[in-house]
Parts: C-alpha cells; sequence; structure tokens
C-alpha cells in the first residue's frame, strides 16, 4: 500500500530554518524602516509645496521664530565675503565641489547665514575655489530652512584662514568661528538672487516615492524567501517536478 505524503509535510532543512529565522525579521524591519522613511519625507515634501505657494515675506529677527521652515523670505542688507564657509562633497552631474555659505548682516544688525549655491571645486585638493563676490547692499530672495543635526558632521576646523571647509551646517559652531551671534537657521537662495551661484535646491535628499521602492524591495525579498522556504522544506517542489 502507497504511503500517503501530505505535501505541506515539512521537512525542516535546518541551516535554512536557522537562515529564515534570523533573515526573515531583518527583511521586515528594513521594509518597515524604509516605509516610515517614505511618510517622513513625504510631510517634508508637502511642508515644502504649501510654504513655496505662499507670498515672501521679510525676514526679520523678530519674527523669525514665527516662520515655517521652507517659507519664502526676502532679506536687506550685505553679504560679509570675509567670511565664508565651503560645505564640502557636494556633488551636481557627477562633479564634485562645495556649497558656499556666507554670513549676511541683516539692516537690523542681526546676521544670518546664506547658502549661495555650489561651485566646483578645483583640480587638487589642495587649493579652494575662486567665489565671485557681491558688494555694498543687496536684496536677496529665498527660502528659509532649520539646520540639520548629525551625529557625525559638524562645523569644526582647526584651520584659521578663510574660506573654511566644514562638513555640515552648525549656526553655534560657526557663530563662534566668526565671532559673533548667528541666527540659528539660514537662508538658500532663490536662482538669480544676488549672489547666487548653481542652486537648484533639491527638497530632499533621497524622496518619499524611492523610499517605497526600497520598502517593496524589502518586502519583495521577504516573501521570496518564504516562498523559498516553503518549497525546500515541503514535497511542493517534488510534487510540482512530478
Amino acid at each position: 500500500m502507497k504511503e500517503f505524503n501530505p505535501i505541506w509535510r515539512l521537512t525542516a532543512n535546518h541551516k535554512l530554518t536557522l537562515f529564515t529565522l534570523f533573515a526573515l525579521p531583518t527583511l521586515i524591519a528594513l521594509g518597515c524602516w524604509q516605509w516610515s522613511r517614505a511618510a517622513e519625507k513625504r510631510v517634508l515634501e508637502m511642508a515644502h509645496a504649501e510654504q513655496q505657494t505662499q507670498p515672501p515675506v521679510a525676514l526679520e529677527a523678530s519674527s523669525l521664530a514665527a516662520l515655517a521652515d521652507y517659507r519664502r523670505v526676502f532679506a536687506h542688507g550685505r553679504f560679509d565675503h570675509e567670511h565664508t564657509w565651503l560645505l564640502d562633497n557636494k556633488q551636481r552631474d557627477g562633479r564634485v565641489g562645495y556649497e558656499v555659505v556666507v554670513p549676511f548682516v541683516l539692516a537690523d544688525g542681526n546676521v544670518i547665514l546664506v547658502n549661495r549655491g555650489w561651485v566646483a571645486g578645483p583640480d587638487s585638493r589642495q587649493h579652494k575655489p575662486v567665489i565671485p563676490t557681491e558688494a555694498g547692499p543687496q536684496t536677496l530672495f529665498g527660502t528659509l530652512v532649520s539646520a540639520s543635526k548629525h551625529p557625525f558632521l559638524t562645523a569644526n576646523n582647526t584651520d584659521l584662514s578663510w574660506p573654511r571647509v566644514v562638513m555640515a551646517i552648525d549656526p553655534p559652531a560657526m557663530a563662534q568661528q566668526l565671532g559673533r551671534p548667528l541666527l540659528q537657521r539660514y537662508v538658500l537662495l532663490d536662482e538669480g538672487s544676488p549672489g547666487a551661484l548653481v542652486t537648484h535646491w533639491p527638497v530632499v535628499s533621497v524622496s518619499s516615492a524611492k523610499h517605497l521602492g526600497y520598502a517593496f524591495q524589502w518586502f519583495g525579498m521577504a516573501v521570496a524567501l518564504v516562498v523559498w522556504f516553503a518549497v525546500a522544506n515541503t514535497a511542493l517542489l517534488r510534487r510540482w517536478r512530478t
């Protein structure tokens, strides 16, 4: 009499089982993390779109706290070109360069950092780029943003000469280097504004759509692992072959 062999009877492969027990939660966790990152980036993209539709407002220290990130602003004052920071490792169209960050002295005497945009780096890291300057009073247009914090990227630099190469916009550290207080936010210059270099600012470094794509990839790998486990540990493959 032929023995009954259920198609789903488990014949565990111990190595594959251990691998699945480790890998499956990891893949699901990575997918959930990318999904949450997509939600965070979507909030930022929506906030940016909403604020960019508003008319620009005058940038004044007294009203700075009431302005949301990504609000378009205009400001009257002058650049302090004697003190310039070069934000390192910035790429545009495959070329490595810097973003140029300069203090801007407002009409009321307060100082705010302005990111003028990108310049290409020289062939040698021993040299610094030549940066065009704008003299005299200016009226700038740009987008107000807050400095993001990164545990490994700072504006600390032991070089006492200017311009100084830094890894991040860090108003407290930069105020110490400048020797005067700075407002704790900064401005991304609009294209065509006085002093603007290469702008074209991305809202986020990785879009919400890309994060969703990554999430589906991780979830897809989790599904594939489950299918592989089921096929390898049951009679399903043998039944399919027969």
